[in-house]
């Protein structure tokens, strides 16, 4: 892999020199298909610090093409793609960071037919050549996100997406001179919203929520917010834990996590509270630490902040809706914005929670999944998303 860092500046993607193509499995995974979509328009913006660059893409959905004219009319129609009534599929950049071994990665949403998920590009490669970029990246796109369940077991879930690009200066770009174009971009820094500042703030005994609350944080990072993942006292005898070997071991694990304060709350934009369930309500521990909040309350300085939550229990229907109500009690208390995931998001019809990010854990046998992680980094982009669009206001 071969990156090299462009000059900073807006880059449009001539649409005849790029191309997007994928492959995927049909016939039970037996036989592989590859195929080609049309790049319609695309551009970067890239910035300074690199992080803050952006990009979009439209691609056509009527571009679908395998070469085998039943099945492309098959994918391209309502069963699938439905191109007619939704003829783009749009990448909107959400984030570009720098990963293990110094990939870097352009963190995304993908719409597709009306559904929006997230997508991470891994850019392969990015040369310079005459002044124009030369970009090579890959994805994997999860077609049951998009709403795209068809043919389930027949057509293979996943695609691997491959984007070969050539992209040029914009006219604008070009004509700005060194001195009007760091101008520019010092002004546009300027004029970025501050980055939200997220509280995550937890209770767990043996780990389930602490893994949420990780996958929550790391959503709202995601989302360009800046974090403070936080746990409470725990109130409960060193007996009582150290007769429970996985109650002891995590607090070994997780002892250097900061403990919340209410300073955090007040340092806070949003707060995402973390908790298991306790006979339908949130667990005390959690609870004595709101109680601290009265001097905040008071000043008012509870109020107009954005809060959340998640939960996890051992049973199904054993409190995950009902614990999450209780915490929303205190919200409506405080004169809190309460920001749930809803279903706003195709991980939330697999995860079917509109209250919050939930898991069944078994008593400790079942490990968080896939798809419960995957509702908690959507719950803290979503959190992160609407803090700042107020912080914006």
């Amino acid at each position: 892999m071969s990156v090299e860092l462009p000059p900073a500046g807006t880059y449009t993607v001539d649409p005849e020199r790029s191309s997007i193509s994928f492959t995927t499995r049909h016939m039970f995974g037996l036989g592989k298909v590859n195929g080609t979509f049309r790049v319609e328009s695309a551009s970067i913006t890239v910035a300074e610090p690199v992080t803050r660059s952006t990009a979009h893409a439209v691609i056509g959905a009527g571009s679908f093409h395998t070469g085998t004219p039943r099945r492309d009319e098959h994918v391209r129609s309502a069963a699938f793609l439905h191109a007619e009534r939704h003829p783009e599929i749009r990448f909107e950049s959400t984030g570009v960071s720098r990963g293990a071994g110094g990939v870097w990665v352009v963190e995304g949403h993908l719409t597709i037919r009306g559904h929006r998920a997230p997508v991470e590009l891994t850019v392969d490669s990015l040369s310079v050549e005459n002044g124009s970029l030369k970009i090579s990246a890959s994805a994997t796109v999860d077609r049951y996100r998009h709403g795209l369940t068809a043919a389930k077991g027949l057509a293979a879930r996943l695609l691997r997406l491959t984007l070969s690009a050539t992209a040029d200066p914009a006219a604008s770009s070009v004509q700005k001179t060194e001195a009007a174009s760091a101008a520019e971009s010092a002004e546009q820094r300027e004029e970025l919203p501050m980055s939200p500042k997220i509280a995550v703030i937890y209770y767990s005994s043996t780990g389930t929520v602490h893994e949420l609350a990780e996958a929550v944080a790391d959503g709202a990072r995601k989302e360009g917010a800046e974090v403070r993942l936080l746990r409470v006292s725990e109130l409960a005898p060193e007996e009582a834990i150290a007769s429970n070997d996985a109650w002891s071991a995590h607090a070994a694990a997780t002892k250097d996590i900061p403990i919340a304060t209410p300073a955090d709350i007040e340092w806070a934009d949003a707060v995402v509270f973390g908790t298991p369930t306790r006979f339908g309500n949130i667990a005390s521990q959690l609870k004595q630490f709101i109680d601290t909040l009265g001097g905040l309350w008071a000043q008012g300085k509870l109020a107009d902040k954005v809060y959340s939550g998640f939960t996890a229990t051992a049973t199904a229907h054993g409190g995950q809706e009902s614990t999450l109500l209780a915490l929303y009690n205190s919200v409506h208390h405080f004169g809190g914005i309460l920001v749930t995931p809803g279903y706003t998001d195709p991980v939330k019809f697999v995860d079917g929670n509109p209250y919050g990010t939930s898991h069944v854990n078994g008593q400790g046998a079942i490990p968080v999944d896939d798809t419960a992680r995957a509702a908690a980094v959507y719950q803290g982009k979503r959190v992160a998303a609407i803090a700042a669009r107020f912080n914006a206001a």
